[in-house]
């Protein structure tokens, strides 16, 4: 998608049109090779073995995950041995994860919610608070974000995130990435917390099923690492570990590379660049 305009209405309305997006695109996405559904049904991981060394042991821990989508990754972190809560915006995803807890009688609990307007109901509940991947793009207010996981860990608990890195967002997206040139910036990297609007054009196609292409305008909100790290700070958690990766876990702009370990990289002539960083931070013990 190409980006047309800074959005000119509130964020309530670009939460409006985002929620639509996904209630379109979750049956796509559930029936897609890309989330690999029919391999987790005959029990296999589909967690990124980074992120779960990162995690570490989540026996018999409560985790909530935020922007769960259709469940797929807070199933596997109750495979793992989580109790599991999953907070998405999708009425159809909620939906979605519902069913396919209850297919595989795995125990979990799923919340259709705008994550920054859950209130006090989970305040103090969780061990762990998980969010990955594409998440922070479609949130607007990051302050508010960052309260939201402070209330939720419990004294002593951990909140982990892995994203795209914002340096990777703002490479271009209209010719493959070949050589060092061709990595130029095609959008911004300092957001100033008003979404841009992305229609579709052309061929654009869904990031899980090339056969797909979705009518619906979506608002992303763009942040740099900088402004996640310090809204944490600021809800009272404390960095414990913050990485920076050379890697993404899919195909995200023309001219990537798959490794042997399923992970996507730019081309050996093209410059390093980070792709995707995490963070680890804990709620101080009073």
């Amino acid at each position: 998608m190409t980006p047309v305009n800074r959005h000119e209405g509130n964020s309530d309305d670009a939460y409006v049109h985002n929620e639509a997006f996904w209630d379109e695109v979750t049956p796509v996405h559930a029936g897609s090779d890309f989330y690999r559904v029919d391999e987790f049904r005959r029990g296999a991981d589909v967690l990124h073995d980074f992120i779960v060394e990162e995690v570490g042991d989540v026996s018999g821990l409560s985790m909530l995950h935020l922007q769960c989508h259709f469940g797929l990754d807070t199933l596997n972190w109750a495979r793992l041995g989580a109790v599991v809560t999953g907070v998405d915006i999708s009425g159809a995803s909620i939906e979605r994860a519902r069913e396919l807890a209850s297919e595989l009688g795995i125990p979990a609990t799923f919340v259709r919610a705008n994550v920054l307007e859950m209130g006090d109901r989970f305040d103090g509940r969780f061990d762990r608070v998980f969010t990955s991947i594409g998440a922070l793009c479609w949130i607007g207010d990051l302050d508010s974000w960052g309260r939201v996981i402070a209330r939720a860990l419990k004294p002593g608990g951990v909140f982990y995130i892995a994203e795209f890195h914002p340096v990777m967002d703002t490479l271009q997206q209209s010719r493959p990435i070949t050589e060092s040139s061709a990595a130029y910036p095609g959008y911004p990297y300092f957001g100033d917390g008003v979404p841009l609007r992305f229609d579709p054009e052309g061929d654009d196609s869904d990031y899980a099923e090339a056969s797909f292409t979705s009518a619906k305008s979506t608002f992303e909100w763009f942040h740099p690492v900088s402004e996640v790290i310090e809204v944490l700070i600021n809800a009272g958690l404390t960095i414990k570990r913050f990485r920076e990766f050379p890697f993404v876990t899919y195909k995200a702009r023309q001219g990537m590379i798959q490794g042997d370990d399923g992970l996507w990289r730019l081309p050996p002539e093209v410059v390093p660049l980070p792709l995707m960083f995490s963070v680890a931070a804990v709620k101080a013990i009073a």
